[in-house]
Formats: structure tokens, C-alpha cells, sequence
């Protein structure tokens, strides 16, 4: 239980800041007691906000952004995608043959989201309400069930239980186990469907 805090404190601290990035704005505008006040910054903090605003915003997007994209005739395959084809090493330290909150908390603190949320769906659906507390949390910035399938069709097309790579591309030789995967991640995105409509249904109320 202490561990699954731990994690639960970290996922709340990584968007918070993720929040105060997005959410500052470069002409600060603040009402109090009647009286405006504005909060004048240099041309060069100004620039560099705005880079850092700018980057937050790509890096939001590529947490959503599926690593494997197919068509009829083709793949496409992200950055971290084509380290797991081209670099064996990083390939096997990514895979575990069994996932742990630690392994978890590791990739939270690294920032590394996408392989995270790869890891609880390996976890699922055991200890399942906490896992789906921790990926929901994400949803106040991120909206979560692209997380969750971004992070799916990044992970599970290289996960040797599941494939060998050839000719540079996944081959999938276990399809029974790619369909669970899939499965536990319609499953996570339907509650979290259902976890929206209850909040609405709050608001409403």
C-alpha cells in the first residue's frame, strides 16, 4: 500500500507541474480588491515560457500519439518505436517478464508516462481499482483513454512475448496475447468513459 502512495503522490506532483506549464499565461492578468494588476516579464522570459509552453505541448501530443500507425500498405513508427526495433539492449530492458509498482514508479519519475501506463496494463487487471485510479488521474490534463491506447500500439507491437522483429518489422507470433493486451485496454478506456459521465452527472447535479 505504501508504494502504490508513493506512486499515487508522484502521478499528482508530474501533473500539476504539467498543469502550472500549460495554464500560465505570458500577459499575467490578476483581479484583487478591485484593483488590476498585471505582472510585466522581458521579451527574453517571454520567449523562453513560450518555448517551454510550445515543448509541453509536443510532449502532450506524442503521450497520445500511438507509437505503430498502420494503413493498408504500411507502417508507421514513432522514436521510441524505432529504438525498440533497432536496439535490442534498450528492447530487453524495457520488457519484464513480470511488472511491479516499482518498475512503475521508476517510469513516473523519469517521465517516462507512455511506458507507464504499458506496465499497469501489463499489472491489470489485478489490484484494478487502484490502476484505474492512477491512469484516470491523468485525465485533467491529458485526456487518458488516449493515453492508454497510445501507450498500447507503442508497447505491444514489440513485446517479445508477443513478437520477433524482421526485416526491421514486428512480427506478431503470439496473437493470443496481443488480443489480451487489446482487451484490457478496451476495458480500461470504457471505464474510463463511465468515470466521465459520472463527473458530468456530478456537475449537472
Amino acid at each position: 500500500m505504501q508504494m502504490k502512495s508513493i506512486m499515487l503522490v508522484e502521478t499528482r506532483k508530474l501533473i500539476l507541474v504539467v498543469i502550472c506549464l500549460i495554464t500560465f499565461n505570458f500577459s499575467i492578468v490578476a483581479q484583487e480588491k478591485s484593483t488590476e494588476k498585471s505582472i510585466t516579464i522581458t521579451a527574453e522570459q517571454a520567449q523562453l515560457l513560450q518555448k517551454n509552453e510550445e515543448a509541453v505541448k509536443e510532449w502532450i501530443e506524442e503521450l497520445q500519439t500511438p507509437g505503430v500507425v498502420t494503413s493498408v500498405d504500411q507502417m508507421t513508427f514513432s522514436k521510441e518505436a524505432m529504438r525498440l526495433i533497432n536496439e535490442p539492449a534498450y528492447r530487453a530492458e524495457v520488457y519484464k517478464d513480470v511488472y511491479t509498482y516499482e518498475h512503475v514508479k521508476e517510469s513516473l519519475q523519469k517521465s517516462e508516462f507512455q511506458k507507464a501506463i504499458w506496465q499497469l496494463i501489463n499489472m491489470y487487471p489485478e489490484n484494478k481499482e487502484h490502476i484505474l485510479q492512477y491512469i484516470y488521474a491523468y485525465d485533467k490534463v491529458i485526456p487518458s483513454d488516449k493515453l492508454v491506447v497510445g501507450a498500447f500500439y507503442t508497447y505491444a507491437f514489440f513485446d517479445p512475448k508477443i513478437t520477433t522483429i524482421e526485416n526491421g518489422k514486428p512480427n506478431i507470433y503470439r496473437p493470443d496475447i496481443f488480443e489480451d493486451y487489446l482487451r484490457r485496454t478496451k476495458e480500461i478506456v470504457s471505464y474510463i468513459a463511465y468515470f466521465r459521465e459520472q463527473e458530468a452527472k456530478k456537475v449537472q447535479n
